[in-house]
């Protein structure tokens, strides 16, 4: 049986800090020879989801690398809640107000001298969920949490400094699409960089994959594997279906570098 090692590399460059830090989602899988005939070793940028439903499991994990790609401590989570009354009538007036809400924000960042909101926006509820029709943005922190909290005319604002982990920002990620029964959707901000793609179908064998599966590796092996990275995540299954083997590796690093100079 033959292997494909895919890479998913979120580099996000934090000038304050003078640091980049690397997150990588590394997934191991069985392929045919004809799949393995296709494949290109050149990077590439991963494609955004045709649909962005984060009922898709692929969008899920597709949100979490573009907040990794494009967001820091630094930077904020704002929560976003309708006064009675306030109510959109459905996603569509929804996405307006928070259309909306971009633009005014933006209309003042002009004023101050500073570029478009980075952003991206969850719409949660409605849509026969039970729940209210609610709004989760991931927004760059150079406006202050009072002053962004204000443009929100329609109910409550609350905004919080982001919190990031040993995974990156997985628990935000989960957090905001935490629900796959709702209905959620996201928009987000042009030009936000996207998680770099990397294959190769020489890396992993069929032998060593099951040596691995009878006889699980050391952290010290798998960091082994990876140089410079530390080991934040590990998992690998047998798929009884297709007698494959399934791996799912996490890595993270830092990058120091005193000579930057802050943007």
């Amino acid at each position: 049986m033959l292997y494909r090692q895919k890479i998913w590399k979120q580099s996000k460059k934090n000038t304050t800090l003078k640091e980049i830090l690397e997150n990588l989602d590394i997934k191991v899988y069985p392929i045919d020879l004809r799949e393995k005939n296709k494949s290109r070793k050149n990077k590439k940028k991963e494609s955004a989801p045709k649909q962005k439903n984060l009922n898709d499991k692929r969008a899920r994990e597709y949100l979490r690398r573009l907040i990794n790609c494009n967001f820091d401590n630094s930077d904020l989570v704002l929560h976003l809640t309708y006064r009675q009354g306030e109510e959109p009538k459905d996603y569509d007036d929804a996405k307006k107000d928070i259309a909306n809400l971009i633009a005014r924000i933006n209309r003042y960042r002009k004023k101050i001298g500073l570029g478009n909101l980075k952003y991206i926006a969850v719409i949660e509820g409605g849509n026969g969920t039970g729940k209210k029709i609610h709004h989760h943005l991931v927004i760059d922190g150079q406006l202050d949490r009072d002053t962004l909290e204000k443009f929100w005319k329609k109910g409550y604002a609350n905004s919080d400094r982001l919190q990031g982990n040993e995974t990156g920002f997985g628990d935000l990620a989960n957090y905001i699409s935490k629900d796959p029964k709702g209905n959620k959707r996201w928009t987000q901000s042009v030009g936000l960089a996207k998680p770099e793609i990397s294959v190769n179908d020489n890396k992993f064998s069929g032998r060593k994959m099951y040596n691995m599966l009878t006889n699980h590796p050391s952290r010290e092996e798998l960091e082994k594997m990876y140089p410079g990275y530390t080991l934040t995540n590990y998992k690998i299954v047998l798929n009884e279906e297709n007698c494959g083997v399934y791996m799912d590796i996490s890595m993270r690093r830092i990058i120091k570098n005193k000579h930057w100079k802050k943007e």
